[in-house]
């Protein structure tokens, strides 16, 4: 896979969780998108406090990052098996990232001294439908891709 297509897969798929965490926020009216959530945990301000283009574009770079790492392991197990190759096996995939992704926030939020004020229960079961979100637009590039 080259670099061009290594980052297509990349915005598409974080763009797809984004985009269902967007969606979720203003339906459930909670603040569910990562980014935010990471920016807020790296600046140590509330919810409600505005933030600064600095930990924006921090949220916005280790959301970035993440995905990068999990598209890292799809890619390996895209060329190396057969089990992300079908739909299922990526829903799959993102059940499983999506536990990793909740295992990872919670160490997060406890080991920050000011966490944002969430409610985790509805956030956590969303992050596993965005993490789905988020292997299926790494599967439609893949399969776009050959």
């Amino acid at each position: 896979m080259n670099i061009s297509s290594y980052l297509l897969a990349l915005f598409t798929s974080v763009g797809a969780m984004t985009l269902f965490s967007a969606l979720m926020s203003v339906i459930l009216k909670y603040e569910l998108r990562e980014n935010i959530l990471l920016s807020k945990v790296m600046s140590g301000h509330s919810l409600n406090q505005k933030e600064s283009p600095k930990y924006v574009t921090l949220g916005w770079l280790v959301h970035f990052l993440i995905g990068g790492f999990f598209l890292m392991i799809y890619t390996y197990l895209w060329l190396n098996t057969a089990l992300i190759q079908h739909v299922l096996g990526s829903i799959v995939y993102g059940v499983i990232i999506g536990i990793l992704g909740i295992l990872g926030c919670t160490i997060l939020f406890k080991i920050t001294p000011n966490s944002p004020r969430i409610n985790y229960k509805v956030f956590y079961m969303q992050l596993i439908a965005a993490h789905i979100f988020y292997s299926l637009g790494n599967f439609l590039i893949f399969s776009l891709l050959g």
